[in-house]
Formats: structure tokens, C-alpha cells, sequence
């Protein structure tokens, strides 16, 4: 993950204190879609947390964040004092394990021209999943599974999509 992120200019540094449930970050990222700022917001919290050490587990984390994005910290520091969409964030924790079966992260889902399925679709086929970091390796797996699976229906049908 590090090899990759350098490539794309990011310098993944995991020795940061986290939280198996950061839900005061979650919660200040459903408050910032409300101003059309959560992607802003959480890319600077991602910054943070995963390339300067600053938990996004910490309020101070958060707060730096959201001023980053634009949002009024104040107003921010006031919505952290309540419990305002706490319910909210662990009822999707919740979803997001035992409704679509995601246990770990990061998630991948790769589907292929035949396929539009996986635990955020309704459509057809099987994607390949991979939960968790997997290596080089796995992901070459996937890929290759995938290339298969194309030039074998594409050969059945005597020509491509």
C-alpha cells in the first residue's frame, strides 16, 4: 500500500493512534454533506490521519480538518458537543457489517462487463471482493480471473462486448 500510494504522491505513514469506530469523524462528515464539504473534509482528514499522524479519532484532528474544508469550526465544535447523527453512524456501522459483509478494509470491488453486482448494486453477476489489504499477488489473481472470464465469453460469442 505504501509502494502505491508513493506512486500517486501520498506517503502512507500507519503509525497513527486509531479507533475502530471513529464516529465523531464520521458524524462531522454527515454534518459537512449538508454544505456540499464532505468530499473537502474528508480529504483532509485522510491527509492527516494517514500522512501526518493525527488521529481521526482526535476532535482537534477533526476540527483542523473541517476548517481546512471551509466549514465553520465554531459552528463544528457546537455539533460535536451534541449527539446529533450518532445514531445515525452506528446504524451504518452496523449495516456495513451484517447487511453487506464488510469486515475489514479497506474494500475492494471489481466488476467486469458482465457483472454490475457487489453489496452496493442490485445487479447482476459476482464481482470479485477482496477484504483488507491484500498483497500484489491477489490482486494479479483477480485481474487474471477477470481477463478469463472476458476472453472466454468473448470467444463463446466470436467477438468482443
Amino acid at each position: 500500500m505504501r509502494d502505491l500510494g508513493r506512486s500517486c504522491g501520498i506517503e502512507l505513514d500507519y503509525n497513527v493512534q486509531t479507533n475502530w469506530q471513529p464516529v465523531n469523524s464520521q458524524r462531522v462528515m454527515l454534518w459537512a454533506r449538508r454544505y456540499g464539504l464532505q468530499e473537502a473534509y474528508m480529504s483532509a482528514l485522510g491527509r492527516r490521519h494517514f500522512e501526518q499522524r493525527t488521529s481521526a479519532s482526535h476532535d482537534a484532528t477533526i476540527l483542523e480538518s473541517a476548517r481546512e474544508a471551509g466549514l465553520d469550526v465554531e459552528a463544528c465544535q457546537d455539533f460535536l458537543a451534541t449527539d446529533e447523527l450518532r445514531d445515525e453512524v452506528w446504524k451504518s456501522y452496523g449495516s456495513t457489517i451484517h447487511e453487506k459483509g464488510i469486515n475489514a478494509i479497506p474494500f475492494f470491488i471489481f466488476n467486469s462487463p458482465f457483472t454490475d453486482g457487489g453489496p452496493f448494486r442490485s445487479g447482476k453477476g459476482k464481482p470479485e471482493m477482496e477484504h483488507g489489504s491484500g498483497n500484489q499477488e491477489r490482486f494479479l489473481e483477480i485481474f487474471e480471473r477477470l481477463l478469463s472470464a472476458y476472453e472466454q465469453a468473448t470467444a463463446a460469442r466470436g467477438s468482443p462486448l
